[in-house]
């Protein structure tokens, strides 16, 4: 990465580029209108929340194998490093009539419709063995939608608050993730082997997706984008070119940011991918191999359903705990960056306890599984909110912004770590029995929230900090 730029970040934008998006300074929008804008994200979460929970076993029903059923997970990582920053910076000069985030919101919900069907569809389409790779095209294809749909979902909420809205902005859209969660989590249990009614599980999951896209788009009038008529003619690469360039010139806060949301996410991914599998191994000492109806297969039926129970806490949780946190930055002069952190070493306490005292502890494996929602709510509003703010402020000071391609470079920290953790979990689980390789998966985890906490102490959120004080 080349060195990065001090910019005191309310100044200028995160990428300097030949293309000037110019946008009027926003109004302070009512807070019906900012909390519609974030709605999507119920349906977004939701869809996250089915598709980490039915996804491998409705693959190793297809006839893949433990081991590909793993691996594929790697996929979205990759689908998101180049799909966000792409599409955020496509979106960012759009000149379409109807706004510049819309057009790619309403195109990615088309496609995620054909690709889920066609997902969930994929042994009634082709025999055995070719069903499980049409799923697995068709896995891949849905990482890139759901990019292409949940890139400028981000963007649109930053775009319609004001500076002084921007951290409360981001935390309504955890709420809403908190809330999606849960209705994921609850539409699964319609059905008892929610894998075994995939079919039935995406069509509800798409048509709530749809509902809530349809109120954002319906109610979010943005502003049209219009091309300066001086701006030099650009080739079809420079969204291209643009998107990555921001990724190796951020500036010093972006780069601070983006350190803390690399390890954050090591740590998320590595728990969400194998937390299941941990219930049912670690905690309850069961087994998928084991014969229908035996003591261990009761087990790890068992230890799946507390890992059901576990998310819909931390789900709960999540909800609550965004709210409370709304109250606290309105009450407190705490600096934000402090809370963020606090946050992420929260993270670490309930990993490293998972690690070293959990045992078979069924009630402590789920309170620390719940209490991970407190890092999770913290990474998922303040990062986008402090980005949202060094916009706001370079917006109405006359200079380019560029919010979609900076949500997607945040995302590209995001997909990294991702990639990374995959890599490690399937390492681990190659040189150590099931059972001995989770643990040190949480443990390596909350070092690394530990890492992330340390970091977040040194992130720029004056602007964030400064807004709050001025509103209280």
């Amino acid at each position: 990465m080349a060195p990065a730029r001090d910019t005191n970040v309310e100044v200028e934008s995160v990428a300097s580029t030949e293309i000037s998006t110019k946008l009027p300074p926003s109004a302070q929008y009512p807070l019906w209108k900012l909390v519609l804008s974030a709605i999507p994200w119920i349906g977004i979460q939701a869809l996250w929340s089915t598709e980490f929970a039915v996804t491998t076993p409705y693959m190793k029903d297809l006839g893949m194998s433990d081991a590909m059923s793993s691996i594929i997970w790697v996929f979205g990582p990759i689908a998101g490093f180049f799909t966000a920053p792409i599409i955020g910076s496509f979106s960012d000069r759009c000149q379409s009539r109807i706004g510049r985030r819309r057009p790619y919101i309403m195109a990615g919900l088309v496609l995620l419709w054909v690709a889920s069907l066609v997902f969930a569809s994929s042994k009634y389409i082709l025999p055995q063995p070719y069903s499980k790779w049409l799923a697995f095209a068709m896995f891949l294809v849905l990482d890139v939608v759901v990019n292409v749909i949940q890139t400028p979902i981000r963007a649109i909420v930053s775009d319609m608050a004001s500076q002084d809205q921007q951290l409360h902005g981001q935390i309504i859209s955890v709420v809403f993730q908190g809330v999606g969660a849960l209705l994921g989590f609850g539409i699964m249990k319609l059905w008892d082997v929610p894998y075994e009614a995939i079919f039935q599980v995406i069509l509800v999951i798409l048509s709530v997706v749809t509902v809530f896209v349809l109120i954002q788009v319906c109610i979010c009038k943005e502003e049209v984008y219009v091309s300066p008529p001086d701006a030099p003619r650009q080739s079809i690469l420079a969204p291209f070119v643009a998107a990555f360039r921001a990724i190796f010139q951020m500036p010093v806060d972006l780069a601070k940011i983006a350190f803390v949301q690399c390890f954050t996410w090591y740590a998320i991914f590595g728990v969400n991918t194998t937390v299941s599998t941990w219930f049912s191994v670690n905690v309850y000492g069961g087994s998928a191999d084991a014969p229908e109806g035996s003591p261990m297969k009761v087990s790890y039926d068992e230890g799946q359903n507390a890992n059901s129970i576990a998310g819909l806490l931390q789900s709960g949780l999540q909800i609550l705990f965004s709210l409370i946190l709304i109250a606290v930055l309105l009450k407190s002069s705490v600096p934000i960056r402090h809370i963020y952190a606090v946050c992420l070493y929260i993270g670490t306490v309930a990993l490293v306890l998972a690690k070293f005292a959990v045992g078979h502890s069924v009630n402590t494996a789920i309170l620390m599984i719940t209490i991970l929602a407190i890092p999770v709510s913290a990474t998922n509003a303040f990062p986008f909110a402090l980005v949202g703010a060094m916009n706001k402020s370079a917006q109405e000071a006359g200079r380019t912004v560029d919010t979609g391609m900076q949500m997607g470079v945040l995302n590209v920290f995001i997909c990294t770590p991702q990639f990374i953790a995959t890599l490690v979990v399937g390492a681990l689980r190659n040189r150590l029995s099931q059972e001995q390789a989770l643990p040190w998966v949480f443990f390596m985890g909350g070092v690394s929230f530990a890492i992330a906490g340390t970091g977040a102490w040194f992130v720029n959120d004056r602007l964030v900090s400064q807004s709050i004080k001025e509103q209280n």
